[in-house]
């Protein structure tokens, strides 16, 4: 194995570390529900500077495996649905690019020996149409945004297609989850039968959306190992 590869995935290794740590003996776990969120990024709102400070908390996001949906819910809460719809959707599009660049410099050989079959697998995932099957990927709930940007990026998918696919994908959740929120604070602050329909409706919607892109990525996965054969 080359000085290099392992160089590579003894960095891989130390930001693991590193990682565990940070969860471990700072306050980011406690951050992570949508009430700490909303709270600090209350405290950025009249600073001048809040688009730079929410842009630079998703790329933070990405790097410490963040939930980028508390972001979302968080931007959406603080901002509005009109500013925190692109605030959310530039961010994620930021962190999506800079953890593909990371992907890109690491390489295949580095993440599969540190991270093992659970990177190959998604690697894998991505690599059949990869625009389409990205997008699919981006709009499961819960899906792990930074391993799937890493992967993209170890992968031979061009970065304007997986950039493309994450684009058309996050619309989804970021749409979605933006509606949620407004009508959510709708139905506390002026509560009737419409507001209360339209949140089920987007709960329902997203719920459909989840189980159908799940079925179609199964479905290309199956194609994609008939193909092989």
């Amino acid at each position: 194995m080359a000085v290099r590869t392992i160089t590579r995935i003894g960095i891989v290794a130390l930001a693991l570390a590193l990682l565990a740590l940070i969860w471990g003996l700072t306050p980011i776990a406690r951050l992570a529900n949508p009430e700490a969120v909303a709270a600090a990024m209350s405290g950025v709102s009249a600073s001048p500077w809040q688009f730079a400070i929410v842009f630079g908390c998703f790329l933070a996001a990405g790097l410490v495996v963040f939930p980028m949906l508390l972001l979302i819910i968080a931007c959406a809460a603080v901002f509005g649905p009109g500013l925190g719809f692109v605030y959310s959707s530039t961010g994620l599009l930021a962190s999506a690019a800079l953890n593909y660049a990371i992907g890109t410099w690491l390489g295949r050989e580095v993440l599969l020996n540190a991270l093992g079959p659970r990177f190959d697998s998604t690697r894998s995932a991505l690599m059949r149409r990869a625009l389409i099957t990205t997008a699919i990927v981006r709009a499961i709930p819960g899906s792990p945004f930074a391993l799937v940007s890493v992967a993209a990026g170890a992968s031979d998918i061009r970065f304007l297609d997986y950039l493309v696919g994450t684009a058309i994908g996050i619309m989804v959740p970021v749409v979605l989850l933006t509606v949620a929120t407004e009508q959510t604070s709708r139905l506390l602050t002026e509560p009737s039968a419409m507001q209360l329909a339209i949140l089920a409706g987007v709960i329902a919607l997203w719920i459909a959306v989840a189980f159908g892109a799940q079925a179609v990525l199964e479905r290309l996965a199956k194609g994609g190992g008939r193909g092989a054969r």
